[in-house]
């Protein structure tokens, strides 16, 4: 595949990532742990669809790595945001997974071939990494409006005896949705650091963790890719192998929950149709990731699929949900557009666009 399809398949990314938050935003999510099986479920059905299209590649159980470290990485955020915000966590996993993804690609990290050759102007390459992370910072400083309504249903059961774990007395606090390079997070808008909550110093780490492990999700398909003999080269043939790492981890990471919270989760029921969707849609961005980095490389998609979708999803709150508002805001989400589109100009003229540059 081109170059060409590589920027596409990436275009498809930024919009899935962007957009399926759309389709969950008025439910109320609670600590997201429920919501996260939820989605995981979409994504390895959708998965599945992709395994069976691609007429049943072979299976690699190493890949599965992948999507464990993924779904690591996002069962985490709960904790980095009582630890030490919303605003902090973003900006810390966001640019530590930007950050590990470029090096990776750009110096040939982890036994993989360095992508400089595949470069014209590495110097350019470069200045469009380092424009990605400062959009992101400037994504962090865009304040969203909340709206609180009341539920139309109970969110549990009512023999439960009160409110659950991720309750507030029977009225749910209204939820915003935040993507990041694939990374899939609902928070409640009173999603702050607890004074009384776990040090800043864990959550630091705890952020640069996560972080960790989305910057290396791809990698164990990769390496397959590179160094299995006869293995497909072809991403979407890797898709399928994640998503089941993905599935495995949340149900894990789900009973685990279950058991510390006194087999007492937070479950919306309402939430299970949108958030079955949202799986879908997020599965269907992750699958042209994995075509991209194929196309053009770790240092070419790592920073406009992890910069793209505040884009599209400032684009969804500005037209849609209209809870960003104010001067400020639109100064700042300019601000954010316009070093976005310098990022993606500098990565897409710093490459060169011959066969050889794809693996």
């Amino acid at each position: 595949m081109s170059a060409l399809a590589g920027y596409l398949w990436a275009v498809v990314s930024v919009l899935g990532f962007g957009s399926n938050f759309a389709v969950v935003a008025k439910y109320e999510a609670g600590d997201g742990m429920f919501f996260q099986l939820v989605l995981c479920l979409g994504v390895w059905f959708t998965g599945m669809a992709v395994f069976l299209l691609r007429d049943v590649p072979k299976f690699y159980p190493d890949a599965m790595i992948g999507g464990i470290l993924w779904c690591t990485g996002n069962c985490m955020t709960v904790f980095i945001i009582k630890s030490i915000g919303l605003g902090s966590g973003l900006i810390t996993w966001g640019t530590a997974s930007l950050v590990i993804g470029w090096l990776t690609g750009f110096f040939g990290l982890f036994g993989l071939p360095s992508e400089q050759k595949c470069l014209e102007l590495p110097p350019l390459n470069v200045a469009g990494f380092a424009l990605s992370v400062l959009a992101l910072a400037v994504s962090t400083l865009i304040k969203k409006e909340a709206i609180l309504s009341p539920p139309t249903e109970p969110l549990c059961d009512e023999d439960a005896g009160g409110p659950g774990p991720g309750e507030t007395g029977g009225v749910p606090q209204a939820s915003s949705a935040l993507e990041l390079g694939g990374a899939r997070h609902t928070f409640s808008t009173s999603d702050r650091a607890d004074a009384g909550g776990p040090s800043r110093a864990k959550g630091v780490i705890a952020a640069l963790l996560a972080g960790t492990c989305y910057g290396l999700n791809f990698l164990p398909s990769t390496l397959i890719q590179d160094y299995t003999q006869g293995a497909s080269k072809d991403g979407l043939d890797y898709v399928f192998n994640q998503f089941c790492g993905i599935l495995a981890a949340s149900i894990v990471y789900f009973l685990v929950y279950c058991a510390a919270t006194g087999n007492r989760p937070f479950v919306n029921p309402q939430i299970v149709l949108p958030g079955f969707f949202s799986g879908v849609m997020w599965a269907t961005a992750q699958a042209g990731w994995f075509v991209a980095n194929v196309d053009i490389g770790y240092s070419a998609a790592f920073p406009i699929i992890v910069i793209g979708p505040g884009v599209v999803g400032s684009m969804w709150s500005v037209l849609l949900f209209k809870d960003i508002r104010g001067r400020r805001n639109f100064y700042l989400l300019g601000t954010y557009f316009v070093l976005a589109v310098a990022s993606c100009a500098c990565i897409i003229a710093s490459r060169k666009s011959t066969p050889e540059c794809e693996r």
